[in-house]
């Protein structure tokens, strides 16, 4: 996963996006936090109705603070496996879209994530939404 330049660049297009997108849910797949870190600035900040639960707060904010809570996070979590179904590119307002399939411990839940991007290329503010249960 470090290695991979399609991961680490802002997409650009609805290919760069799909790219993209697929290389996040291998980097959660294998369960590797610190290839998704590298993707966030410094001083991102990152909404979750999840981290609500495990920090106290809704946003967390910070590449240390983001990377406590996903490992804490992870730590609850037996199994997990994330199923691409879309990535949607935005190149005027520099955001992406991801909805997935996420299976967390024998629960299947719908999800979608926003990333919105800063001018390094980096996520700048991510948003996870999900919840609704796979019938």
């Amino acid at each position: 996963m470090s290695g991979d330049s399609a991961m680490t660049m802002m997409p650009t297009d609805h290919a760069s996006a799909q790219r993209w997108a697929l290389n996040w849910i291998a980097a959660w797949n294998a369960r590797d936090i610190e290839a998704v870190l590298r993707l966030f600035a410094d001083d991102c900040r990152f909404r979750s109705p999840k981290a609500a639960t495990i920090t106290g707060h809704g946003t967390v904010r910070g590449k240390p603070a983001l990377r406590a809570y996903w490992q804490a996070a992870l730590a609850t979590i037996p199994s997990l496996q994330f199923s691409f179904e879309a990535a949607h590119w935005d190149p005027d307002a520099g955001t992406l879209l991801i909805r997935y399939v996420a299976s967390l411990g024998g629960q299947r839940l719908l999800a979608a994530e926003i990333f919105d991007f800063d001018d390094q290329a980096c996520v700048a503010c991510g948003t996870a939404l999900y919840g609704a249960p796979v019938d």
